[in-house]
C-alpha cells in the first residue's frame, strides 16, 4: 500500500468497497482477526473477597503470534509469571503475587487516512489552507536473487506516507492522493509498560503503569488481592473528536469508499483537521489516558473484543469518549452477549453450579462450557419450521429433511461428543448472511438479547435459510462426515500419533473457546484443520500468601513438531483439564525440571 506512485487511473466504486474491506488492517499480519476474552471479577462477585482473573486470548497457533509461558524474576525488583508473544521478552499477560492481568483486542482505531488535494500543475505538491507544501521523496533500493536491485521512491507528507490501494478507491490521481498517518509511529513503550505493570502492587497501581500508553491496540482487565477490579483502554488512538470527524469530512467519494470498511479519514487540505495536541498525551496527537475508558469496580468487567461500551453492562457507558476508542448502542457480537449472559447466570445462581459466586473454579468451568450462543438463539425457530414444513414434492429436499433430523437432537454446545454440532457450524456460516434473517432485531435497550430468532414466516427468509441447512449437508456429506457427525469426529489434531478431539467454536457461533481453521471457508476431507484460537488460558485468585493460578497453553511450549513438549498441553486442554502454575519458590523448586536460564547483563 505504501508503493504510491502518481498518478493512477481512477476505479469503479463497487470494487473499490469490496478492496477497502479486504485491506482494512488489524493486528495480526498473519491473517484472522486477533481475539480474546477477558473477565475480572471483584470482591462482591467472588466468593473469598479476592479477585478472580481470567484470561482467554484467541491467537495463531503458530508464527510470531505464538504465545510462550515464562517465569521472570529480577531479585529484589520483579517476580511475574505468565505468558509472551510476539517475540516479546516480558510477561505480556500474566500475574504476581498482589494483581493479575489479560489483554483483549481493542476496537479503537489507529491511524487515520488524510484525503489530499494536489496541486494541478504538479501531483507531489498538495495544498494546505492553499498554500502549497512539496512531498519529501525517498528512494529505496533493496537487492534482488540474480544481482538484480529493486527501486522504489517512496513519498511523505505532513500528515504521514502516501499511500496507494487503487482497487480500493485509494488512488494517486492528479487530483487527489492519500496519505496515513499511525498513532502508533515510533511507539515502542510497550516493554516499559508491561515491566511496570510486573511490580504493581494493585488495580491502581497497574493503570499507573500503563500511563506511558505503551499498551499499542489493546484493552486490560485486571484483579488484585484486595478484591478490586479494572477494564481500561489505555491505546493509542488518535486524538480526534467526533465533531471533528464531522467536520472534517472529505469528498462524498471517498467518504462512501471509506466508510465501507469504518476507517476514519479526514480532509488533508485543512490544517484544522490536524489531531489535536494535548499536553498530558504520552505522544502529540494522541488521546491521553484521562480521556480513554477505563472502570475499576468491586463487582465485575468483561471485554471481548467489542467496544467499552457493555464492560459492565449494569453501569452507565462512559461518556465523553471519542468515536474513534469505540461505538456505543451497535450490535455486540456474539461472544460478548454470551459472556455477559454467562457471567449474570452464575452470579444469579441460575447456571447450575453451587452458589452464586465467580471464584476461579467456577471461572474454568464456565469458560470451557463450549455453549454455542447462535444455536441458542435460533434453533427453536429452526425445529419450528422443521417440524412445520409440507412432506412430498412440495416440501423441502431430502438434504434439509435430513438437516431437520440431524438437527432435532443437537445439544447446542460445541462440545468434542456434540452430535450435529458440525453440520449447524456449515449452517450458520451461510445462514446468517440471509438478509433479514433475525426475527427479533438488534434493539440498543437490549444489547445482550437481540437480535434473535429466525425470520421463518418471511417466505424468502424461510426459503434462504432451508436452502443454507440443504447446502451445510451437502458439505459435510462431500467431505466425508454424516449429517450427524459429532464435533470431535472433523475437529481434531494429531498428537504423536494419537488424534486428539477438540471441544470449541467459531467466532461467528458465539463460542467462548474459540478455535478456528483460517483459510479454511468449509469443512473439508479429514474435518476442520485448527490452527487459531484458545492459545494460553489462565485463571487467577488469590489467598493470603498471593495468587493460585492455573494455565495450560494449547499448543505446549515448543513449536518444533519433534518436541516432546509441542502440543503436549493439547491433551490436558482437549480434557478440559488445566496445570498449577507454580508461583511461589517452594512450588518452582519442587516442580522445577531443569536450571533457569539466567541473563546478566551487569559489567564483565
Amino acid at each position: 500500500a505504501l508503493g504510491a506512485a502518481p498518478p493512477a487511473p481512477p476505479v469503479e466504486l463497487r470494487e473499490a468497497v469490496a478492496e477497502i474491506a479486504r485491506h482494512s488492517m488489524d493486528a495480526n499480519p498473519e491473517g484472522g482477526e486477533l481475539g480474546s476474552n477477558g473477565w475480572a471479577f471483584g470482591r462482591d462477585a467472588t466468593p473469598d473477597g479476592h479477585g478472580v482473573l481470567l484470561g482467554n486470548p484467541h491467537f495463531p497457533w503458530n508464527g510470531t503470534n505464538r504465545f510462550w509461558q515464562l517465569h521472570l524474576t529480577i531479585p529484589g525488583e520483579v517476580d511475574v509469571m505468565g505468558a509472551t508473544g510476539g517475540l516479546s521478552p516480558v510477561v505480556s499477560i500474566g500475574f504476581n503475587k498482589d494483581v493479575a492481568w489479560t489483554h483483549t483486542v481493542s476496537t479503537g482505531k489507529r491511524f487515520t487516512l488524510y484525503e489530499l488535494t494536489l496541486d494541478p500543475a504538479d501531483p507531489t505538491v498538495y495544498l494546505v489552507d492553499g498554500q502549497p507544501r512539496r512531498m519529501v521523496a525517498r528512494t529505496v533500493e533493496a537487492p534482488m536473487p540474480g544481482g538484480t536491485t529493486l527501486r522504489h521512491t517512496f513519498y511523505a507528507t505532513d500528515w504521514g506516507p502516501v499511500i496507494a490501494l487503487p482497487r480500493a478507491g485509494l488512488a494517486w490521481t492528479p487530483q487527489k492522493a492519500y496519505a496515513l498517518r499511525d498513532a502508533n509511529t515510533l511507539n515502542v513503550r510497550s516493554v516499559e509498560s508491561w515491566m511496570r505493570m510486573a511490580k504493581a502492587r494493585d488495580v491502581a497501581e497497574l493503570r499507573a503503569a500503563m500511563g506511558n500508553q505503551g499498551m499499542p491496540w489493546i484493552n486490560t482487565l485486571a484483579a488484585d488481592r484486595h478484591g478490586q477490579a479494572l477494564y481500561a483502554d489505555l491505546s493509542v488512538v488518535p486524538d480526534v473528536s467526533a465533531e471533528q470527524l464531522r467536520a472534517c469530512a472529505p469528498s462524498p467519494a471517498a467518504a462512501v469508499l471509506l466508510n465501507a470498511a469504518g476507517l476514519p479519514v479526514l480532509d488533508g487540505s485543512r490544517s484544522a483537521c490536524a489531531w489535536r495536541e494535548d499536553a498530558s498525551a504520552a505522544a502529540p496527537g494522541r488521546i491521553p489516558p484521562a480521556r480513554m475508558p477505563v472502570l475499576v469496580t468491586s463487582d465485575w468487567v468483561q471485554n471481548s473484543n467489542d467496544s467499552f461500551w457493555l464492560s459492565q453492562p449494569d453501569v452507565a457507558p462512559m461518556a465523553g469518549i471519542s468515536p474513534l476508542v469505540g461505538a456505543i448502542g451497535t450490535p455486540q457480537r456474539l461472544r460478548t452477549r454470551s459472556a455477559i449472559r454467562e457471567i449474570r447466570a452464575r452470579l444469579a445462581g441460575g447456571d447450575g453450579l453451587p452458589g452464586d459466586r465467580m471464584g476461579a473454579a467456577e471461572a474454568r468451568s464456565v469458560i470451557l462450557r463450549d455453549r454455542n450462543l447462535a444455536g441458542a438463539l435460533v434453533m427453536d425457530d429452526l425445529r419450528s419450521a422443521c417440524d412445520a414444513a409440507p412432506a412430498g414434492a412440495t416440501g423441502p429436499g431430502a438434504d434439509v429433511l435430513a438437516g431437520c433430523r440431524a438437527l432435532a437432537g443437537w445439544d447446542r454446545t460445541s462440545n468434542a461428543g456434540s452430535r450435529g454440532a458440525p453440520l449447524f457450524r456449515e449452517f450458520w456460516r451461510q445462514a446468517r448472511d440471509v438478509p433479514r434473517v433475525w426475527r427479533v432485531p438488534f434493539d440498543p435497550r437490549r444489547p445482550v438479547d437481540t437480535p434473535a430468532g429466525l425470520d421463518m414466516a418471511t417466505p424468502a427468509t424461510r426459503a434462504a435459510v432451508f436452502q443454507a441447512l440443504g447446502d451445510a449437508v451437502a458439505a459435510l456429506r462431500s467431505a466425508g462426515f454424516a449429517p450427524d457427525a459429532t464435533l470431535g469426529e472433523a475437529q481434531w489434531r494429531e498428537v504423536r500419533g494419537q488424534r486428539v478431539a477438540l471441544h470449541g467454536g467459531d467466532e461467528f457461533e458465539g463460542v467462548l473457546n474459540k478455535l478456528e481453521s483460517q483459510g479454511q471457508p468449509r469443512i473439508a476431507p479429514g474435518g476442520y484443520r485448527i490452527n487459531y484460537g484458545t492459545s494460553y488460558l489462565q485463571v487467577v485468585g488469590f489467598d493470603d500468601r498471593g495468587p493460585v493460578a492455573q494455565g495450560v497453553l494449547t499448543y505446549g511450549q515448543s513449536s518444533d513438531p519433534a518436541s516432546p513438549r509441542a502440543y503436549d498441553q493439547l491433551p490436558l486442554f482437549a480434557a478440559k483439564r488445566w496445570l498449577p502454575l507454580p508461583f511461589h519458590p517452594e512450588d518452582v523448586r519442587a516442580q522445577r525440571e531443569g536450571p533457569p536460564l539466567t541473563l546478566d547483563y551487569g559489567p564483565p
